[in-house]
């Protein structure tokens, strides 16, 4: 079994006669430093450079792996990466959901309310989040290798991983097969020591410019030259320390204790049941911590939310008297706000009542001749049955002065033919309907589409308006909340 010692020893020997042969370097400038770190601690277990014919020096750095680090070679679930894209996809299908509501359904939204748009919002995401968590696990992308992430953070000419050959003990090992295929991409080498000293190459690195230039350099010091700085720093921090306040050293306490007693195991049962539990240790878990991307397009999905959201919450429907000043006497005599020529111009809108006699919707009443002064008046009854079609037509408003309590309104319009439309929608489905002049009440020119019966109580018509929406919305004819008049107060 071999050590990590063991191959820090085997190693160099074999890549300084690889070397030989695949670069021709000048002998005697090849230089081999064991266990280098870097100031941001980036671990070489072995770095090996040389000179090259042409004078520039060539360096490559390898990572020794024995079998009781294989934790360290073996791929594990990215937790970090794999929760950041399902909050990131989640945050995009709210926004998509929430926009295309905002465009299809935007009365609907505002009838939510802030509650509602929340939970809408948070649904969406929610669902989303959990679409990418149960289909994408197992993509190969969140496959995370410590030895292969660690090579990404630096650049060097070229990188191996040296394994011993206890390390998989199959060579159709599913883990070395993820670490194979991870090299290739990268363009890492993999090699297996064996206990007598021969060394064979699994992937060879890459040759081709491609790979790390897009890496930082890193400036190597010896293992021991880093443990000579950092005991020189603990002794000059010994020297400066200063206790915090009895007041910080209390909530230290509380803090350690609330992770010790509740948080932490609060964290490892949520692990434990997701099924994200990490077997590797902590310390090949440090570079699973950048998902920049994914925190970008998080945050960019919550920016372009915020504007729609806030135009909902805010959105209140325009009254008459905000949009018009009533002070100056009828708008429609205002120049400019109506047109009444014949041809259209862009000056303003239609006049509901135009004063010439051809465009009147309303036709003018037949004058009656009046009788002769001498003639008496003596009533008469008509017992024939048939109406008399010289009789004045009965006035519409008559029953509702005389009568009190509640009606109930579907709808008001300004045209009379709009209203008649209602109401034959209405009487098609069997819903009892038709049109009352709003001058009847004396609030104005439009026409009120009454529906049902005139009760003497409020609770009565409400309770009615209840049967009456259901009716409608069964047949399809429903369009709206009602309203309430009172009738002859």
């Amino acid at each position: 079994m071999l050590s990590e010692d063991d191959i820090k020893r085997i190693f160099p020997t074999f890549l300084k006669h690889f070397y030989l042969h695949r670069y021709d370097y000048r002998p005697g400038t090849e230089k081999t430093v064991l266990d280098n770190v870097s100031a941001e601690g980036l671990i070489a277990d072995g770095w090996f450079s040389f000179q090259m014919p042409e004078g520039q020096v060539f360096t490559a750095t390898f990572e020794a792996t024995s079998a009781s680090n294989a934790g360290e070679v073996k791929y594990s679930l990215n937790t970090v990466y794999f929760l950041w894209d399902c909050a990131a996809f989640g945050a995009v299908v709210a926004l998509a959901a929430y926009a295309l509501s905002y465009v299809a359904h935007f009365e609907w939204l505002v009838q939510l309310g802030w509650v509602g748009n929340l939970g809408y919002i948070l649904g969406t995401a929610f669902v989303g989040f959990l679409a990418w968590f149960f289909s994408m696990r197992s993509w190969r992308k969140y496959r995370y290798i410590y030895a292969v992430e660690q090579f990404k953070r630096y650049y060097a000419d070229e990188q191996w991983i040296a394994l011993a050959d206890d390390v998989f003990r199959s060579p159709v090992d599913p883990y070395l097969e993820e670490l194979r295929r991870q090299c290739i991409y990268s363009g890492f080498g993999l090699a297996l020591v064996s206990g007598d000293g021969t060394v064979r190459v699994l992937v060879a690195p890459s040759r081709l410019g491609l790979y790390g230039k897009d890496r930082k350099i890193v400036h190597w010091i010896t293992q021991r030259e880093w443990f000579k700085a950092t005991a020189h720093n603990i002794q000059v921090m010994q020297r400066r320390v200063v206790l915090p306040s009895p007041l910080k050293r209390t909530l230290n306490k509380m803090g350690r204790s609330m992770r010790y007693l509740v948080l932490d195991p609060l964290r490892e049962g949520f692990l434990r049941t997701s099924g994200l539990r990490q077997q590797a240790e902590e310390t090949w878990k440090r570079y699973m911590s950048r998902q920049s991307i994914q925190k970008w397009i998080f945050s960019l999905a919550l920016l372009f939310l915020s504007p729609l959201v806030y135009q909902v919450l805010t959105y209140r429907e325009a009254k008459v008297e905000d949009v018009i000043d009533l002070s100056g006497g009828n708008p429609e005599d205002q120049y400019g706000y109506l047109y009444e020529g014949e041809e259209y111009d862009s000056r303003g809108i239609p006049k509901q009542y135009p004063d010439h006699p051809e465009r009147q919707s309303v036709p003018e009443p037949t004058p009656v001749s009046p009788k002769p002064a001498k003639q008496e008046e003596i009533p008469t009854i008509n017992l024939s049955g048939i109406e008399d079609e010289t009789e004045p037509v009965q006035q519409p408003c008559y029953p509702y002065r005389t009568m009190r309590g509640w009606i109930i309104a579907d709808n008001v319009f300004v045209q009379r033919a709009l209203a008649d439309r209602r109401v034959q929608v209405l009487q098609k489905a069997g819903i009892s309907a038709e049109v009352v002049p709003e001058e009847c009440f004396q609030m104005g020119q439009g026409y009120i589409v009454k529906i049902g019966e005139v009760h003497l109580r409020k609770g009565a018509a409400e309770r009615e308006a209840d049967r009456l929406r259901d009716a409608m919305e069964a047949q399809g004819v429903y369009e709206g909340d009602f309203r309430y008049f009172n009738v002859g107060q």
